[in-house]
């Protein structure tokens, strides 16, 4: 019997993601959680063949923790879970030790396939984001693609390009510095660029910034 536990902030994909495996003869999900800090202290008393792991939680960057844990849990086989398709996404999980990615509307038997995969050691990626790596490494890039942003990252993309620091931002929307930080990664990373010149630069060509 493989082992499961699912980190995720939302109660709707916990439960969802449980509903899926409950009748799997050959997966139990032992545990859920819904905040990074609260998985690291039950880590020390328990052991999970693979978490299932969000990258975009509250308390804790979720490619961070996921190198923590690797680091420290080499057996556990870590599924990052997210909305995010970017591949800037997808290859700083797998750096950062994933086995595997899945996109929040993956189906019952894609799961079930993608943790017996990575539970036997092997990597696992839904085909879509296959071939997007796949094109991307060859060259094959869309043009007319436009990363999708969330309110506050555009709000926080807007203050960027007006030369605001993380410390002025964080004053101005009235939220933590760390966050602020959270959200500039995540903003280079759908971006696929390396820095904040190369953010604000594609923000223009794709219509972001006006």
């Amino acid at each position: 019997m493989i082992t499961v536990s699912i980190l995720d902030d939302h109660t709707m994909v916990l439960r969802g993601l449980e509903t899926m495996l409950e009748d799997s003869n050959s997966i139990k999900v032992k545990a859920t959680y819904k905040k990074g800090q609260e998985l690291l202290k039950n880590l020390q008393n328990n052991s999970y063949d693979v978490l299932i792991l969000d990258i975009n939680l509250p308390d804790i960057n979720g490619i961070e923790l996921c190198k923590r844990i690797t680091k420290t849990y080499p057996n556990i086989s870590i599924i990052g879970l997210s909305n995010y398709s970017e591949t800037g996404f997808i290859k700083n999980m797998i750096r950062n030790g994933a086995k595997g990615y899945l996109l929040k509307n993956t189906s019952k038997d894609e799961l079930e396939e993608a943790i017996k995969t990575v539970y036997k050691g092997e990597t696992y990626l839904p085909s879509i984001l296959k071939n997007k790596l796949l094109n991307e490494s060859i060259g094959v890039k869309s043009s007319s693609f436009i990363p999708k942003l969330t309110r506050r990252e555009k709000e926080v993309l807007q203050l960027i390009a007006k030369e605001h620091t993380n410390e002025e931002i964080a004053q101005t929307l009235f939220i933590t510095v760390k966050t602020i930080e959270a959200h500039r990664s995540n903003l280079i990373l759908k971006m696929g660029v390396r820095n904040t010149a190369g953010l604000i630069r594609v923000a223009f060509e794709k219509g972001l910034l006006v």
